[in-house]
This record gives structure tokens, C-alpha cells and sequence, in this order.
């Protein structure tokens, strides 16, 4: 029998939920045996119950060997629930975790997207240092993933991974700022936490994206608007001078973004425009925050809290802003007490001449409530003291609430008559308040009372002796702050009228003498030796110290001390400051360079809003972005990918626009990239053996009534922007003998072309030319750039611009070891060779395909493609080319282009 009472008591036994008495080691053997079947049904019902168990709070992590299992399960279903399974339990079950790392990395290239981004979950949950190196690459790769919700995943692992090794701060940043250039705004809020939680100091990175954040602002999901809004307040207060009569043009932008999102429905959102338009806009802009504050407040409770709290503050100096709301304010009895409070705050912020009888008609009906009525009465005593002239009908008011039952509000009304009648009291009403003494309980009260009578003892010195006598009585019982006014006016009585109160006023200081009160004692001290010290030169003074009058107290508003905090935070809320809490960046004296924010797209943008016939790509409807995302996070993209520059800068596909030229199968499928992004190349560029001198015609100058001409070429050297950008100098020129107007040169937005954006050319002189340097990335393909060449926004061109294969490749440095090892990899597909009339002269391939020779051969040549940094390799034979090429339709054009050149030549 003892063992079956110790068996009840084991830790291995458990009451289930139906009453039974459970075995832990047993009491998940049908789920272990059901994951442990080959048929995947059976694993399929184990899952669904395992997380139903997990969404009910219950303890599961004992089965994560057996689940853990099933990671590699081909059925897709199934391995989703795994993955939900492992992200939950992966921290807890390191160990077990770590011994699947392999197979993590290979779901990080399944097809599936949920399966990659299931996968980067589980990693960067895995919190072991020694796989950092590991999270890292995963982070890396997935930030680039086509896949804009495998992205977003990929930067909330960013701060774990931070958190788990800051050493990688400069590596996490650059993905950082690869991921704020992205096109789909499902990435930015998620963007934004990661630089926020990572590196919240680098706001040198925002330059280039501040513009297409502010942009973004609407279409991102609603916490990512409220960290990007919060995030885009600091900037603009570390960038922007503080704003008067002229507004910034970027600082107009954030403002005009954010505006709209004061109608949104999530409180979080309208608390951070408020704070944004607070501290950044404009004083005369600040005034459109209040309706949507107000509307707040119809919200929960704990929203009013926070909402009244940061009005209350706002109130403190800018009351007029919430004015016209003021009945908004009027107390309800259902409302909690602390909600009552705030409102009460507010209110006798905003209360003016024009409003002050409403106001107090208010207060009167809430001195009747028990909880409010001390602090009812308080804020009539502030209104008397704001506005001068009801200052008698208070007073009025608060005589008459001596007489009340209510023992709080007889103390709350002392005190404020004590406030009020700071200067100037009337005799009936200093007796009146006298004959409270014994009726009023509360110390503070009670102190009120005596500092009372004490200021005003000439007036009082018949009552004053008794009201002394009184306290001596019971000063023993008295609270310490009551003591300190009973001696404060045992002072003034000896010193106004020493022969009636002399024994009195001693046997006070002697009782305080050995008060249980340190603070009481002290006092006693200083006044004994100030009054009775015959050899003291203070005793002279005495009169002079405690005699003098004293000025009015000043109103004192608590919540104008919260200002030192951001408005929103939890700092303000509880006006201290917590851990994590930023200050927020005082507006510079001399506002930084704005050129830093210049993008490509801004130029563009400017134009194209001048244009109607392209309104359509710059509007955005909201109901579209929310079924793409919803989208996004069910099925794959197809055939989109996210490329980079050197600088990791993400290129914003735009809508692509028709054109007109027929194209081929071949330059079809050429737009068809099957590879994983990449511009990195492990080989060194090589400087190149021909620059064409002769410049090609892209718009003839009697083409334009302006007498404006452009031409081109290839410049064959690296761009100063990307290293995956083709450098191009153009000559313009001007066949009048007048000036030209000032010149623009704009890109158009094409679907994977990206550009060094927007040229301000200027003014071109009589019969004078200019040259310039754009730079252009065509995709390693035979798509092509349109720019617009504008005069005065008047009159336009439209330039086409695109490059030969040849064109698209750079030199590299190869021995013909590596060629010879590269050319075995690049075989079948991958080679392409074709029959030439004459014999390939190196020199005259080199004026077709920017290429070089490999180091220790003549006739074996390599390159490779500037945007993917793809492998060009040539062999010439004779009068035979071979090119092998890891992109094969790009190799067989390039194969196709030397052959025809070398036909017509």
C-alpha cells in the first residue's frame, strides 16, 4: 500500500484531463509510434494532435527526437508541421537540434517557400555560438531569395543572430542594407526591426533608402509601419533643422506619407504619426493629430490610458490644440478611477476664459463622485488660479464644501484654500477654517490649517494662542508634518506676542525636543537656538526669517517634466527611464547635406508624375499589395529575382514597358535566368586590349527643332557605381548658334535594367558638346535602357540605349591551368562553336568581345559577364571559335555575334 502512495506521488505520474491517473514515459507512446510509421496518414494525425497540443500551452518537448525525425518527410504537409513544431522546441532541445544542422541547409534550397523560410527559423533558434558562421551564410543567402517572404524571415533572424554573436555586426549590416532596398514592402517592416535591433546608430545607412521608405510607408503591414515611423522620427530629427515657415523637401515628404495614416485603425500606428508630427512637423501641422487622438479614446482602456497620458503632455504646452474637443474629456461613471484622473488633468489643462463656467459646472458634478472628489475639488482650486476671474466663485464654492460630511472633500478643500489664500485671506473665513481643526482628520489637512493661521497670525491673534493650545495637547500623536506647522506657529506667536504665549510656545519646543522624529528634532534645534540663544547674532534676524512674506506658490504641472521622453514610449508613460530607451536626437543647427538622400528612382519619379500617361505605375491600391502578400506567402514567385549591386543595393523592378522591337527566341529565353544570384567573382578583372574611339548615334541632331544630338560608346572601364554596371560615355552636342535650354537625362523604369540614375546635363553652348558617363546594368542580356532626354520639362526625347553581348563581358586574369580546368566543367550545354570564312586575328576579336588573352597562350581567351559575373571562355581554332559560357543562351549569342562579325569584315 506505502508503494502505491509513493507511486501517486512520483513526478513520472500525472492526473490527465479526464481524471486518469497518466505514466509520463507512456503517455505519448502512441504519438512516438504513430511518427515512428511508415505511412504518412499516421504522421500526419500525430503532428496535428502534437501541435494542438502545443497551441493549448502543454509540454510536448519530450517527443522532439521522434518529430525531429519526420524533418526530411516528403510530404509537404507534413514537413510544415514539423518545421512549426521544431521552430516552437529548437531553443529548448539544443543538442537534438544541432544533430539535424545538415538537413536545415538542404531545406534551405528546397522549392518550396514556407520550407526555406521554415528552415531559417529553426536555425536561427538554435542559440549555439558555434553555428554562427553557419546561421550567417543561410542569412545570407535568403535575403536574396526570390522569395519576398523567405526575405522577411531572414531579417528577423538577423537580430538573433546578433544577439548571439554581436562580432558579426558588420557582416548583418550589409544584408541590412540589402533588405532596405527591397521592392516588396512585406520585407521593409521587417527590415527596419532588424536595423533597429542591430544597429539603431548607423543612420548613415537610411540615406539612400529614406526617400523610398517614406514612400513605402502606407503599404507596409501595420508594425512595421510603427517601427519604421519611430525609426524615420529619428532620423528626420538628426537630419532636418527644426521646422519653421519652409519645410524641408524630404522632411514634407515623411509628413505628407505619415498623414494619411492617422485614419488607420490600429492605435499603435495613430500613437506613432502623433509622436512624429509632435516632435518634427511644423507648429502649425502639429494641430492635425489631435481629432485622431481623440478618436482614440473611444478605444480599450488601456489605450485611453496611454492616449490621455500623451495628451496630458501635449496639453502642458500647446492646450489650444485640444480645445474644440474639450466635452471629449467629460468623465464617465463606468470609466475606470485612473482613466478619471487623466481626464481631470486634462481638462483643467484646457480650461480658458471662454470655457471656464463649463468646466466648472463639471467639476461640481464630480465632487459628488467618492473616489473623484479630492481631486475634483483640487482642479477647481487650479481653475481659480488659471483664470483670475472666477477666482471669487471658487473660493465660494470651496467655503461651502467645509460644511460637507465628506471628510475627503473638507481636507481637499483646506489645502486649496490654502493655496488660494496664499496673500489675502479674510478674517470669517481664517475663523471658519480654524473651528476645522478638530473635525478635519487628514495630517495634510490639518497642516493646511496651521500654515493658514500662521501666515496670517496678525490677523488672527486672539483665535491663534488657542488654536497653539490645542495641538500642544495632542502634538505627541500628531503626523511629523503637522508638528513642523504646530512649531512654525509657536514661532510666530513668540515672536508677535511673546508675554501671552511664552510658557506655551516652550513647553511645544520641549515636547519636540524629544520627538521620535529626527526631522521634528532638527527643527526644534534650529528654532531653540534661533529663539532662545541670548549669544546668537542669528537671534537679531529671527523676526526678518520667519516673518517675511513669502510669495504665492506658482501652478505646477506634473506632466510637463515627461517632455524629456519621446512621446509614445514607455519612458513617457511611466516617466522614468527604462532599459532600451533612446533619446531622441535635438534638431541640428545646420541641416547635413541633403544630397546624401539622392536615389536613382527620385529623378524618375519627379518626371513621371508630369507625365499622365504613366499616373497608373505610380499609384498603388491597397486591396492589391494586401493579395500579393497573401500570396507571397502561399506560392512561389515565378521568374522574378532580386539582384544587387556592389554597394548590396536592391534593384526596384518596375513595371516593364513594350517595345516595339521583335525579338527572338533566343533573346526570350536570354531574359530567363535559371542560376543563383551572385556577384561575386573569385577571379581578378584585367585591364582591356581595345577601347572603340568612334562614336555611335543615338538621336541625330536634325532629329530635334532644340538642334540637340547625342552619341555613344562603350568605355570599356569599370563604373565607379557597381561593378555589375556597363560604363558608357555619351556626347552631347548642339548644332545652334544659341544655347541650348537646361538639359536632363532620365531613365525610364525597365523590369530588370538598373541605371546610375538621373543626369542633370545643363545648358550646352552655341555650337558646343559635352560629355557624360552613365552607367547601366542590362542583366547579362539584349534587353534595353530608355532614357528621356528633357529640355525644361517643354520638350522631350525618348533615347534607346542597349549593348552587344560583347559588350556585356570584362577581361579577367586566368593562367591556362585554371582555363583548362574551367573548360572541362563548361562542356556540352555549355560550349557552342560554329565555322568562320577567315582566320580570328586576336586583335580583331578583341574589338568585338571585351576579353584578353590567358596568360602563356594565343589563342585561348577569357572574360566574364558583368552582371553575374558569369565564366567566358573562347578558344579560337584556326578559323573555328568555341565559346563556353555558364549562362548557354548568352554563350550562343556571343558565339553567334563573332561569327558575324567576322562574315561581314
Amino acid at each position: 500500500m506505502s508503494s502505491f502512495a509513493e507511486g501517486l506521488t512520483s513526478p513520472e505520474i500525472e492526473i490527465a484531463e479526464g481524471g486518469a491517473i497518466v505514466d509520463s514515459k507512456t503517455r505519448f507512446a502512441d504519438l512516438k509510434a504513430m511518427l515512428d510509421s511508415s505511412k504518412d496518414s499516421l504522421k500526419m494525425d500525430a503532428m496535428k494532435r502534437i501541435i494542438n497540443l502545443v497551441a493549448k500551452g502543454r509540454d510536448v518537448s519530450e517527443l522532439f527526437a521522434a518529430v525531429v525525425k519526420n524533418v526530411a518527410a516528403k510530404n509537404l504537409e507534413l514537413k510544415k508541421l514539423v518545421y512549426v513544431y521544431l521552430v516552437r522546441y529548437a531553443e529548448e532541445q539544443q543538442d537534438l537540434a544541432l544533430l539535424s544542422i545538415s538537413t536545415f541547409q538542404r531545406a534551405l534550397k528546397d522549392p518550396n517557400q514556407l520550407i526555406r523560410a521554415s528552415a531559417l527559423r529553426v536555425l536561427s533558434s538554435i542559440r549555439v555560438p558555434m553555428i554562427a558562421p553557419i546561421m550567417l551564410l543561410a542569412i545570407r543567402e535568403s535575403v536574396r531569395d526570390m522569395s519576398a517572404y523567405v526575405r522577411k524571415v531572414a531579417a528577423h533572424a538577423i537580430p538573433k543572430l546578433y544577439a548571439l554573436e554581436e562580432g558579426l555586426q558588420g557582416e548583418l549590416i550589409e544584408c541590412i542594407d540589402y533588405l532596405l532596398g527591397d521592392k516588396r514592402t512585406l520585407v521593409l517592416g521587417s527590415a527596419v526591426y532588424a536595423f533597429e535591433e542591430t544597429c539603431p546608430d548607423r543612420i548613415d545607412l537610411l540615406h539612400t533608402h529614406y526617400r523610398s521608405l517614406c514612400r513605402a510607408l502606407a503599404d507596409v503591414d501595420e508594425w512595421g509601419q510603427v517601427v519604421m515611423i519611430g525609426l524615420l522620427t529619428r532620423y528626420a530629427r538628426s537630419q532636418f533643422v527644426a521646422p519653421s515657415v519652409e519645410v524641408d523637401p524630404d522632411l514634407a515628404l515623411l509628413l505628407s506619407s505619415c498623414r494619411p495614416l492617422l485614419q488607420s485603425r490600429n492605435c499603435a500606428v495613430v500613437m506613432a504619426v502623433a509622436q512624429l508630427f509632435y516632435h518634427c512637423a511644423p507648429a502649425a501641422q502639429v494641430s492635425v493629430i489631435s481629432k485622431a487622438l481623440v478618436r482614440l479614446l473611444r478605444g480599450p482602456r488601456e489605450v485611453q490610458s496611454v492616449v490621455l497620458v500623451n495628451i496630458a503632455t501635449i496639453c502642458s504646452t500647446n492646450p489650444n490644440m485640444f480645445e474644440p474637443f474639450l466635452k471629449s474629456f467629460f468623465i464617465r461613471a463606468s470609466e475606470p478611477t485612473h482613466i478619471k484622473l487623466l481626464k481631470l488633468q486634462v481638462l483643467t489643462s484646457l480650461v480658458s476664459e471662454t470655457n471656464v463656467q463649463l468646466v466648472l459646472r463639471e467639476l461640481q458634478t464630480y465632487v459628488g463622485m467618492g473616489e473623484l472628489a479630492d481631486a475634483a475639488v483640487d482642479a477647481i482650486g487650479q481653475c481659480a488660479l488659471r483664470v483670475g476671474t472666477v477666482a471669487d466663485s471658487c473660493l465660494s464654492g470651496l467655503v461651502a464644501l467645509i460644511a460637507s460630511q465628506n471628510e475627503n472633500v473638507v481636507s481637499a478643500a483646506v489645502v486649496v484654500l490654502k493655496r488660494l489664500l496664499h496673500s489675502d485671506a479674510p478674517l470669517p473665513l481664517l475663523t471658519r477654517v480654524l473651528r476645522l481643526i478638530d473635525s478635519v482628520k487628514a495630517p495634510q489637512a490639518r497642516a493646511c490649517v496651521l500654515w493658514l493661521i500662521a501666515t496670517h497670525v496678525d490677523k488672527v491673534q486672539t483665535l491663534a494662542p488657542d488654536l497653539l493650545r490645542i495641538m500642544a495637547k495632542n502634538f505627541a500623536h500628531e503626523n511629523a508634518m503637522v508638528k513642523m506647522q504646530t512649531m512654525n506657529l509657536a514661532v510666530k506667536l513668540w515672536l508677535t506676542n511673546p508675554s501671552d504665549c511664552q510658557l506655551l510656545v516652550q513647553y511645544v519646543m520641549q515636547l519636540a525636543r524629544f520627538d521620535q522624529s529626527y526631522d521634528v528634532r532638527d527643527r526644534c534645534r534650529l528654532i531653540r537656538n534661533l529663539l532662545f540663544g541670548g549669544s546668537n547674532k542669528l537671534t537679531a534676524f529671527a523676526n526678518d526669517i520667519f516673518m517675511t512674506q513669502k510669495p504665492s506658490p506658482t501652478l505646477h504641472n506634473s506632466y510637463k517634466e515627461r517632455e524629456q521622453f519621446q512621446l509614445g514610449t514607455l519612458s513617457h508613460y511611466l516617466n522614468q527611464r527604462c532599459a532600451r530607451y533612446r533619446d531622441l536626437p535635438q534638431f541640428p543647427e545646420v541641416a547635413p547635406d541633403p544630397s546624401v538622400r539622392r536615389s536613382t528612382s527620385d529623378s524618375i519619379g519627379r518626371f513621371l508624375q508630369d507625365t499622365p500617361a504613366n499616373n497608373e505605375n505610380i499609384a498603388y491600391s491597397e486591396e492589391e499589395e494586401e493579395e500579393e502578400e497573401e500570396e507571397e506567402a502561399e506560392e512561389e514567385e515565378e521568374g522574378k529575382e532580386v539582384e544587387s549591386n556592389g554597394k548590396g543595393e536592391p534593384i526596384k523592378a518596375q513595371p516593364a514597358s513594350v517595345s516595339e522591337k521583335q525579338s527572338g527566341n533566343l533573346d526570350l529565353l536570354l531574359d530567363l535566368n535559371f542560376d543563383p544570384v551572385s556577384t561575386t567573382s573569385v577571379y581578378n578583372t584585367a585591364s582591356g586590349r581595345y577601347v572603340e574611339t568612334a562614336y555611335r548615334t543615338l538621336l541625330n541632331e536634325s532629329d530635334w527643332l532644340l538642334g540637340i544630338g547625342m552619341q555613344m560608346r562603350f568605355a570599356r572601364s569599370p563604373s565607379t557605381l557597381s561593378s555589375s554596371m556597363c560604363s558608357i560615355e555619351l556626347r552631347i552636342t548642339n548644332s545652334l548658334e544659341t544655347p541650348s535650354p537646361s538639359l536632363q537625362l532620365i531613365p525610364k523604369d525597365v523590369e530588370g535594367i538598373r541605371t546610375s540614375g538621373a543626369l542633370q546635363l545643363g545648358v550646352v553652348g552655341a555650337k558646343g558638346e559635352l560629355l557624360e558617363r552613365v552607367s547601366i546594368d542590362f542583366g547579362d542580356s539584349r534587353r534595353t535602357s530608355e532614357w528621356i532626354l528633357n529640355a525644361d520639362k517643354s520638350d522631350f526625347k525618348t533615347i534607346t540605349i542597349d549593348a552587344p553581348m560583347g559588350e556585356q563581358i570584362e577581361p579577367i586574369s586566368m593562367d591556362e591551368q585554371q582555363f583548362d580546368g574551367a573548360i572541362a566543367r563548361l562542356s556540352g550545354m555549355n560550349e557552342h562553336s560554329a565555322q568562320v570564312g577567315t582566320v580570328i586575328v586576336p586583335q580583331r576579336l578583341y574589338a568585338i568581345a571585351n576579353c584578353t588573352a590567358v596568360n602563356g597562350s594565343s589563342n585561348k581567351f577569357c572574360a566574364q559577364t558583368l552582371s553575374k559575373k558569369k565564366l567566358v571562355l573562347i578558344v579560337i581554332d584556326k578559323n573555328r571559335v568555341h565559346v563556353h559560357c555558364e549562362n548557354l543562351v548568352l554563350g550562343s549569342l556571343l558565339c553567334d555575334l563573332i561569327v558575324k562579325s567576322f562574315t561581314e569584315v
